[in-house]
């Protein structure tokens, strides 16, 4: 393992680089996925890295500005900064010899992988999801829910979904969950969609759904995504695999059929 502080002095960005002991090649860059997510995510990250070592290939890993060891503040990052901080990790990579062929990208980070490869015109022969995130605003009504689902457990006034992003737009920050969401980035993150973002010609794609019950009919939604980027001439393979959903999990997670399945 190779940890390092990469960029510039003010803008320090951790990367961990795992590969087999001897040589050179292969790598995978992970797009993390948002806030608390990527903490409970790591574990898994782990087994794949371990999984792709002994099949002689590299995974890098990288928190981005304002998250995890990185420098800077969560509250001034912007997602135009983290597809910046992922380019510059993946040419990092690739001058210690590990250029990076895929992108695997975690929920929110499934968008991210998506915009960099647009974006940056990043030539990785494939692209690989784990249960990702179709359309940023439901995303992020879903993340304001957590703080409107605490303001009702305790003293005052309980907090609406609504009433927390007319405080982002007032030009406030709302603290979820140890984070504190700006308008900027809430505004950032409304406007991504995954269709949106995958243009054509794009690279080969799996998609990994973790499900409790696999022989479940698709949901409508993931179902109609998955066909209108096959429409528009993208390969995409949808598997799912059963078990705990790690992104909202309490406990730490691992689940080898995800990490075999990728």
């Amino acid at each position: 393992m190779r940890a390092e502080f990469i960029g510039a002095p003010t803008r320090r960005l951790f990367v961990l680089l795992r590969t087999p002991a001897e040589g050179s090649g292969e790598c995978t860059l992970v797009v993390p996925p948002f806030a608390e997510e990527m903490n409970k995510s790591r574990r898994l990250v782990t087994d794949f890295a371990n999984r792709e070592r002994c099949l002689g290939r590299g995974v890098l890993s990288v928190d981005l500005s304002g998250t995890g060891d990185s420098d800077g503040e969560f509250a001034a990052a912007r997602i135009e900064g983290w597809i910046e901080d992922l380019a510059i990790a993946a040419a990092w990579s690739r001058a210690a010899g590990w250029p990076i062929t895929r992108l695997l990208g975690i929920r929110l980070g499934a968008i991210l992988a998506a915009k960099l490869v647009r974006m940056r015109a990043m030539e990785v022969s494939s692209v690989v999801y784990w249960q990702p995130v179709m359309n940023g605003a439901r995303f992020m009504d879903q993340f304001l829910r957590l703080r409107a689902m605490a303001s009702r457990m305790t003293p005052g006034p309980a907090e609406s979904v609504s009433d927390l992003r007319n405080k982002l737009l007032a030009g406030g920050t709302v603290e979820i969950a140890g984070y504190c969401l700006s308008r900027a980035l809430c505004a950032d993150i409304d406007a991504l969609d995954l269709a949106g973002e995958t243009g054509t010609p794009f690279p080969q794609t799996r998609w990994v759904d973790v499900v409790v019950d696999a022989s479940a009919p698709v949901p409508s939604g993931t179902q109609r995504v998955v066909d209108s980027l096959r429409l528009a001439g993208c390969e995409i393979e949808h598997v799912r695999v059963t078990g705990e959903p790690f992104w909202t999990a309490t406990e730490v997670v691992r689940n080898p059929a995800l990490v075999a399945a990728s």
